[in-house]
């Protein structure tokens, strides 16, 4: 089996992982988007789409590393032969599904971080905006 054969089913099951990974997140498979918060700024929403291509793409790092798949040669005269094992293509998998995983978090991270700035910022506002009177 030749190097893109592998390679393709690596990317693929990277692929289904940032899928399966989209489709488990708290807001299931949803489109990428663009945010407006409230104080001007956006921030972009990657959607299941970016947990699918994450996925491939770390499915094919991490394999690369940390299997054989690595030590093969590229450019050679000669075609390579290499044997994919299923061992491969489920370590593929957990690679994608675990590196969307981190997509996830990092952007919900950097969406709560914000909005949480926009809420201290809304409440010091209100209570500096409201009359203190007698009590």
């Amino acid at each position: 089996m030749g190097i893109g054969y592998v390679i393709g089913w690596i990317l693929c099951a990277g692929l289904v992982g940032g899928l399966l990974n989209g489709y488990l997140a708290a807001e299931g498979l949803v489109m990428p988007r663009r945010e407006s918060l409230p104080d001007g700024q956006t921030i972009f929403r990657p959607g299941f789409l970016g947990n699918v291509i994450v996925g491939a793409v770390t499915a094919v790092v991490l394999t690369s590393l940390y299997s054989p798949i690595g030590g093969l040669k590229l450019g050679t005269a000669s075609a390579q032969s290499y044997d994919l094992t299923v061992g491969a293509v489920v370590g593929a998998f957990l690679n994608g599904l675990g590196g969307a995983r981190l997509l996830t978090q990092e952007v919900n991270r950097r969406y709560d971080d914000l909005a949480k700035r926009n809420m201290t910022t809304a409440l010091t506002e209100s209570l500096e905006s409201t009359p203190t009177g007698d009590r």
